[in-house]
C-alpha cells in the first residue's frame, strides 16, 4: 500500500485527537506545521520500508518525540 500525504495528514489529526482524549500534552500547532509534520513523517516512513511495521503505533511514537522538541513549546 502506497501512503500519500493526505492520508498522513488525516492520521496525524486523528492521532492528535486521541492524544488529547488521553490528556497527553499537545502543543498548539498550525495547519502549516501539520503539513510539514506529514511530509517529515512520510519521508521517514518511506525510509523504513517495512510493511509489517504498525503504522498507527509508529506515528504515535513519532509525534510524541516531535512534540518534545523545543520548537513546539
Amino acid at each position: 500500500m502506497r501512503i500519500n500525504k493526505d492520508y498522513v495528514i488525516g492520521e496525524i489529526l486523528d492521532t492528535i485527537g486521541m492524544m488529547q482524549i488521553n490528556n497527553e500534552p499537545i502543543p498548539v500547532i498550525s495547519s502549516v506545521t501539520i503539513d510539514s509534520l506529514s511530509e517529515d513523517f512520510l519521508f521517514n516512513w518511506n525510509e523504513i520500508g517495512d510493511p509489517e511495521v504498525n503504522f498507527d503505533l509508529t506515528l504515535l511514537k513519532w509525534l510524541r518525540e516531535e512534540f518534545k522538541r523545543d520548537i513546539y513549546s
